[in-house]
Formats: C-alpha cells, sequence, structure tokens
C-alpha cells in the first residue's frame, strides 16, 4: 500500500474512532433487531449503515458475541432504570394505579421500536441463557414494583404478589396489543379502564 493510501486509511479509521460511540453501534443494532431479531444482527451491516469501516465496531467490541451481551446489558440496564419513571410515590392507590396505566399503555403504544425490541429480547431468552437471565431480573424489577403499590391495600402477602403479577401481564399483554395504533387513545384509554377495576376490584374481594 502506498504511504498515501496508508496515511488515508489510518484517517479513515481514527475518524470512525472519534465519531462513532460504542452507544452508536448499540442504537443501530437496536434498529437491526426491531427489524428482524437478533439473527438479523451483523457487524458488516451495521459498519455500512453507520457508514464506516468495520475497523471502528472493532475498537469498541471484541466480537460479536461481545456486541450482543452489550445489548442485552443495556437493554436490562435502561429497563431497570425507567423504573423510577412510574414507582409509586405514596399517594392514593387508585389515583397512582391509573397514572402508572396511562404511562405504561398510552405512552408506551406511540413507542413501536421500543416493544420489538423487547419482543426479541424475549423471544432470544427462550434459546440464550444469558438473555433469559436477564429477562427474569427485569420481571422481577417490574413485579416488585408492583408490589410496593399493593403492600398498601393488603398485608396478604399471595394477595399482593398476585394482584402484582396480575398488573404486569396485563399490561404487558396491552403493550402488545394496542403499541402502533394511532387514534385509538379511546380504546387504550377504556383498556386502562378495565385493568384498573379489574385489579381494584380484587382488591376489595380481599378487603
Amino acid at each position: 500500500m502506498s504511504d498515501s493510501k496508508t496515511v488515508a486509511a489510518s484517517a479513515r479509521r481514527a475518524t470512525d474512532k472519534t465519531q462513532l460511540t460504542r452507544d452508536n453501534w448499540l442504537d443501530a443494532a437496536a434498529g437491526e433487531v426491531a427489524a428482524g431479531g437478533f439473527g438479523h444482527l451483523r457487524v458488516l451491516t451495521l459498519a455500512k449503515k453507520l457508514g464506516v469501516s468495520r475497523g471502528s465496531f472493532y475498537w469498541h467490541f471484541k466480537d460479536h458475541d461481545d456486541l450482543v451481551i452489550s445489548f442485552l446489558n443495556r437493554w436490562r440496564d435502561r429497563r431497570l432504570h425507567e423504573l423510577q419513571y412510574w414507582k409509586p410515590r405514596d399517594g392514593e392507590v387508585e389515583t397512582e394505579l391509573r397514572q402508572i396505566l396511562e404511562l405504561l399503555l398510552t405512552d408506551a403504544s406511540r413507542n413501536i421500536r421500543r416493544l420489538q425490541v423487547e419482543l426479541a429480547v424475549r423471544d432470544y431468552a427462550r434459546r440464550n441463557d444469558y438473555a433469559a437471565e436477564l429477562v427474569n431480573q427485569v420481571d422481577a424489577a417490574r413485579i416488585n414494583q408492583n408490589c410496593t403499590l399493593f403492600e398498601r391495600l393488603s398485608g396478604d402477602s399471595q394477595r399482593v404478589r398476585d394482584l402484582s403479577l396480575l398488573l404486569y401481564v396485563a399490561t404487558i399483554g396491552s403493550q402488545v396489543v394496542l403499541t402502533g395504533k394511532k387514534g385509538d387513545e379511546e380504546a387504550i384509554g377504556r383498556i386502562e379502564d378495565l385493568i384498573a377495576r379489574v385489579v381494584l376490584d380484587q382488591r376489595d374481594a380481599g378487603g
């Protein structure tokens, strides 16, 4: 390779390194995972979409497995971090429940890619033990947070756990059904109300 080509290649690699961060690659990976699952995740495809050489990838990751593990770790960390946004605040339980449902259903229904990634991670967890471990961590944290709300309604730990699980599976299922339904806020609102009434009726039955 001539000196001029060597310098150009070195400059290109340097530009790749300085312009792109690890998160840039993971954001691009999220698009691929959302579009076709983890089997759709290819280093060369990501490099082409980002307009850089594969050298930039190996500056940030050891290999494809490192990319997948890093992606899963970031997914887990972000899902745990976002729990703070719908954490119960010691207000009136029904009011807080309805506020949480609005956040989890009305707001979440507008973010199609987020749901696509979540479903892809859960699908991957069926055949990958590490992904399964992270999904279990996220599920447990979400259900435990629901428990902090329902513990104010009942001293029966099993009933609290049952109500928390019911709320969790209802919201996850509703997100799958409702996400992407533009202009259907009325239907989403009805489902939020239905879930709230079902959960609170279970509370009353055990009072």
